[in-house]
């Protein structure tokens, strides 16, 4: 019997802004790493004029199809130019959908999509309120969501660092080790306690880790520190760890009141972040 082994798809998104950049080099380093086919997708929206007919309508987003489709290309080309990374067959799609957000999420749900990269930049306390279109990604999408920073430099992905509440901690795990083996990246589950939880053995914890998730796992236990923001004690942490890459989950299944009040930990760690990070549908597992 022949084993036909489906590829892994990689989903970068760009607008051919510069901010976009670091997404595009993130992914095709990934891609790379992961063995993974790389697909790079562009959404667009075409208002059609009310005095024009459909088959001109049609021609012109023929035209403007063409003529985006060899401005991402030179766009790519250029990115390439910058980067010590093999060049890569990779798929460029255009898809038109007024909503962003919601054109991104559709292609990567019926493609088959294994992760979507995005860039991000931050927010105003304005967009903060009403979402950018990585914020919606991360509480929309149930694909995993890599969020870029803009002014990321492409650096190895060595070693991940997994921040946990601990209420489903062995599925979370699974997922995680399935991210990290690939690259043969190393991984630390972090927990930010309070005085008042069960303290573990570290050896003896790390040791069962190792054994459900079938990878090494060091385990990270900083306290929580309740003068200090929850984001504040795991930007402190990160600087002691100083990882690669940081693994959030998200709760999507919270309402828009809650959400407004109480932004998640991925979702407002997105706004801010210096380092690349990787946000799960919590829900997913449920």
């Amino acid at each position: 019997m022949i084993d036909l082994k489906i590829m892994e798809k990689i989903l970068v998104t760009t607008d051919q802004s510069a901010n976009s950049k670091s997404a595009i080099r993130f992914a095709i380093k990934l891609a790379n790493q992961r063995k993974a086919e790389l697909v790079i997708l562009h959404v667009y929206n075409l208002l059609k004029p009310f005095k024009w007919t459909e088959k001109a309508f049609i021609h012109y987003t023929a035209q403007f199809c063409e003529k985006t489709t060899k401005e991402l290309l030179a766009f790519i080309a250029e990115i390439y130019s910058g980067i010590q990374e093999p060049e890569i067959n990779y798929q460029l799609v255009l898809v038109s959908n007024s909503d962003v957000v919601e054109g991104i999420r559709d292609y990567a749900s019926k493609h088959d999509c294994a992760y979507i990269c995005i860039s991000t930049r931050g927010a105003g306390t304005i967009k903060k309120i009403f979402g950018t279109h990585t914020a919606k990604l991360i509480s929309t999408s149930d694909v995993p969501v890599l969020c870029i920073p803009s002014t990321y430099r492409l650096k190895p992905l060595k070693h991940i660092l997994y921040a946990s509440d601990m209420t489903d901690y062995e599925n979370e795990l699974k997922r995680v080790v399935s991210f990290a083996k690939p690259l043969k990246a190393t991984l630390a589950m972090m927990h930010i306690s309070y005085p008042y939880e069960f303290a573990f053995d570290k050896e003896l914890a790390e040791a069962t880790l190792k054994k459900k998730a079938a990878y090494k796992v060091n385990l990270l236990m900083p306290e929580r520190n309740i003068t200090a923001t929850l984001l504040e004690d795991i930007d402190k942490a990160i600087k002691s760890a100083k990882p690669s890459l940081l693994v959030l989950f998200t709760h999507q299944s919270r309402s828009m009141f809650e959400k407004l009040l109480f932004p998640s930990t991925a979702e407002a760690y997105s706004f801010y972040g210096r380092l690349p990070l990787l946000t799960f549908n919590k829900q997913e597992d449920h």
